[in-house]
């Protein structure tokens, strides 16, 4: 049994992949910490079409006014330097270490959960799929 072509775990996939490339991204920003110039990367959250377009629901647009276009799927994950809110530092560093280990600590958190939920429906699947002899 392919787990991939249930859209529950389909959605689990895409979210941890997600979580992933923003791990990636933000030990990135954090190895550039002291590097003259550098500015801090972020990974745009999946919308809500693309988790729908990599999983089995399809969408249907029952007026022409509604979701007007779809973004496209060039990219899995795009990577973006988001508005700084604080100032750089003297060398035109923008990356403010607190900020970014606190991310880096949520994003493990959310991919932890994430793989618990992946797991709690893999064994309720599997007890669900046993015989039962009697």
């Amino acid at each position: 049994m392919d787990l991939n072509n249930l859209s529950l775990f389909n959605m689990a996939n895409t979210q941890m992949a997600y979580l992933t490339k923003r791990q990636q991204v933000l030990a990135t920003n954090i190895a550039n910490a002291n590097t003259p110039d550098y500015l801090p990367q972020d990974v745009e959250k999946p919308s809500f079409a693309n988790v729908l377009r990599t999983s089995s629901v399809q969408m249907a647009v029952t007026n022409e006014k509604h979701l007007s276009g779809l973004p496209s799927q060039s990219s899995r994950f795009r990577v973006f330097t988001p508005k700084l809110d604080t100032a750089l530092t003297i060398d035109g560093n923008g990356v403010v270490l607190e900020d970014q280990l606190n991310e880096a600590s949520k994003t493990k958190s959310d991919y932890n959960r994430m793989l618990t939920i992946y797991g709690k429906y893999k064994t309720m699947l599997q007890t669900a799929n046993t015989k039962i002899n009697i």
